[in-house]
């Protein structure tokens, strides 16, 4: 018995589990997380014990029905002919009467077979269910640490975005205004001289509702 068994079976023995490879969500569960060998080999374990319940319950219907046919068949029988001799009836009941015993017998078997399976089917659908959450709850913590680091990068990238940011505004506004004395100094016919081709609107500092970030 692993330690997970001991910590969560005093939990879990009041709890009403689905049968788990009944489930559809089960299997879309591992849509997002890896199926483990161990799960892979208690799901087929778990359908194989459904499969033999399934064959099982099958054979009681059917037997159940041919007993009740006999019987009826039996009942009829015995009133039709009142108690009168007549071997060949009598000897088409006692046949029928071998039949039900036989019947009962199977029924008996199989009673004695389902008896157990359920209770195992029980044991292996809890312990699915305790290797599908050992899986699923180290999915999430490996989801939760990634998205931590997610934000902390995001983070970090925020705050030089808003660095980088700030400074091409300040490059922005130093260029605006080193053209805009230049212009004022030397005027346009000699800015075009030396072919200092800027357009000062580029530069020009914005205001806060054009997005500019102090």
């Amino acid at each position: 018995m692993s330690r997970t068994d001991d910590i969560y079976r005093p939990a879990l023995s009041k709890t009403k589990i689905p049968t788990l490879t009944l489930d559809h969500n089960w299997h879309r569960l591992f849509t997002q997380a890896n199926v483990t060998p161990e799960i892979k080999k208690l799901e087929k374990k778990l359908n194989s014990l459904l499969k033999e319940q399934g064959k099982i319950n099958t054979e009681e219907k059917k037997l159940k029905a041919v007993k009740r046919k006999l019987l009826d068949e039996i009942i009829q029988l015995a009133d039709r002919y009142d108690g009168r001799r007549d071997d060949a009836v009598q000897k088409t009941m006692d046949r029928q009467k071998e039949m039900v015993e036989e019947c009962s017998r199977r029924l008996e078997d199989l009673g004695g077979e389902n008896e157990d399976i359920p209770r195992e089917i029980e044991e292996i659908n809890r312990q699915l269910m305790l290797k599908t959450m050992e899986v699923c709850y180290k999915r999430l913590k490996d989801n939760q640490r990634e998205i931590e680091e997610c934000e902390k990068w995001i983070d970090e990238i925020r705050v030089k975005l808003r660095e980088t940011i700030i400074r091409k505004q300040e490059r922005e506004t130093n260029t605006y205004e080193l053209y805009s004395y230049m212009h004022n100094i030397f005027g346009r016919d000699v800015i075009d001289i030396f072919d200092m081709h800027y357009n000062p609107e580029k530069y020009r500092p914005k205001k806060k509702s054009e997005g500019y970030i102090e």
